[in-house]
């Protein structure tokens, strides 16, 4: 058995893919069965709210960041994604007396009933669940067995838009904060979707937005609205899509922008050559590293000179969940025999730096047990591990040679990089998640 595996007697009771479980379902399921108890003296359409509100409100408690709900044969089902892993927590027999998602279809601004043409619907509605303002965004999917809702849910509670509050290590957070006020650049945050690539980009925002400084940002959507702040929607229908909405950005006396996803060769263009002319960019782009970013802007186009004049940093990162604090267990020490195979394939200097970490004589390293707490996964919650590649002029000549993603990430860690491997390790001998769910979260890059 690898020394990162959890023991077998230790693992989480198996559950059926088919039943609910945990306590979200079965606390879920309790009130729904109160409801029902009712429902001959409930009009159906007052039963609709009531149901609907019930599944949204045991969301926003369950800490639920996507609600899922699809027609399956006679059923609809509805799942919660909770620390990133989906959980089925009810079934309701489908009864068009009982119009659940056209409910939520109505709040979303969607006409009750389902397009007749296959058609995809995005909406967005906001309630007060569980004593705080709770902001749903509703997108719908046509299905051979009916629509499909998914809900994003966005709790400001659960997310901190503070920069002190994302999980950042002390040393990348003093380098981040020095890096986010220099007066020109571009900063480019990245990672998979749903890795809090966006949460990172408003802590950002939120830290250098002061009186003296123009803000403004270009989104799709607008996921929080940030006070004194210009924030715009794309809008590609109206004809104000990314580059069009830089190019009037540009006109409006602007200190930092934040743009929300840097999409296509145009826009990386103008953003890079906007960074060049005194303005702070701040943005996201898709890859699976900090050093990923460089091979994904030649892809798009974009010329040697103006990564290495204005991109100032990268940061790559991810979500791991955290242990659950009533029932984590601590792991024996892992051997050098163990540790050395494990790092066999890494660079060298990464490798040195895992080991050292490893073999650290006060980590606290831990093992997920379950319980009731965590609904027998022996996890609550999720925080971040990170890496951020700082530009210096041994990247600028890799880049000008357009060397490979591998080459530049050797350079980077040779220039003081710390990878996310590093960074999870770190949290795993701290006992903040266990040294599995950091070789889980970044398998593809060891």
């Amino acid at each position: 058995m690898a020394f990162w595996n959890k023991p077998q007697e230790d693992e989480p009771k198996s559950t059926s893919p088919t039943a609910p479980s945990g306590d979200s379902a079965q606390t879920l399921q309790k009130r729904f069965q109160h409801l029902i108890a009712n429902l001959g003296k409930t009009p159906a359409i007052n039963m609709a709210i009531q149901i609907s509100d019930l599944i949204l409100e045991q969301a926003a408690l369950e800490r639920t960041s996507d609600i899922h709900m699809e027609y399956q044969g006679k059923n609809l089902r509805i799942r919660y994604r909770i620390d990133g892993s989906l959980q089925d927590v009810l079934k309701i027999e489908r009864d068009k007396n009982i119009p659940i998602t056209q409910r939520l279809r109505v709040l979303a601004g969607f006409d009750p009933e389902p397009p007749k043409s296959y058609r995809t619907e995005e909406g967005r509605f906001q309630k007060n669940l569980a004593g705080r303002t709770i902001q749903f965004r509703v997108s719908s999917f046509p299905t051979i067995n009916g629509e499909k809702l998914v809900l994003r849910v966005f709790d400001r509670t659960q997310i901190g838009l503070d920069i002190d509050h994302l999980g950042l290590s002390k040393e990348i957070l003093e380098k981040v904060k020095k890096l986010i006020v220099n007066p020109y650049g571009i900063f480019v945050v990245t990672g998979a979707t749903g890795s809090g690539k966006t949460t990172s980009l408003y802590a950002m925002t939120k830290e250098v937005n002061k009186p003296a400084v123009n803000v403004s940002t270009l989104e799709d959507p607008v996921e929080y609205r940030l006070e004194g702040i210009n924030q715009a929607q794309i809008n590609p229908k109206t004809g104000f899509g990314w580059s069009d909405g830089l190019r009037t950005i540009l006109r409006q006396d602007p200190d930092v922008i934040l743009i929300g996803e840097i999409r296509d060769s145009e826009t990386a263009d103008i953003a890079l050559r906007t960074a060049l002319t005194g303005h702070m960019i701040f943005t996201t782009l898709h890859t699976i590293s900090a050093p990923g970013v460089i091979e994904r802007l030649f892809e798009m186009g974009v010329q040697p000179y103006l990564m290495t004049s204005s991109l100032i940093a990268s940061m790559a990162q991810r979500l791991i969940r955290k242990l659950c604090p009533n029932c984590a267990q601590k792991t024996p020490p892992f051997s050098e025999k163990q540790i050395s195979e494990f790092v066999k394939n890494l660079n060298p200097i990464e490798a040195d730096m895992v080991k050292k970490i490893l073999l650290k004589p006060d980590a606290k390293f831990m093992i997920q047990k379950g319980c009731a707490s965590c609904g027998n996964t022996g996890y609550v919650g999720r925080t971040a591990i990170f890496e951020l590649m700082v530009m210096n002029e041994d990247l600028r000549k890799k880049i000008l040679a357009k060397s490979t993603t591998d080459e530049i990430k050797r350079t980077a860690i040779e220039n003081g990089m710390s990878t996310m491997l590093v960074d999870g390790m770190k949290k795993a001998a701290q006992g903040i998640t266990t040294v599995s769910e950091v070789i889980s979260v970044t398998a593809t890059m060891v």
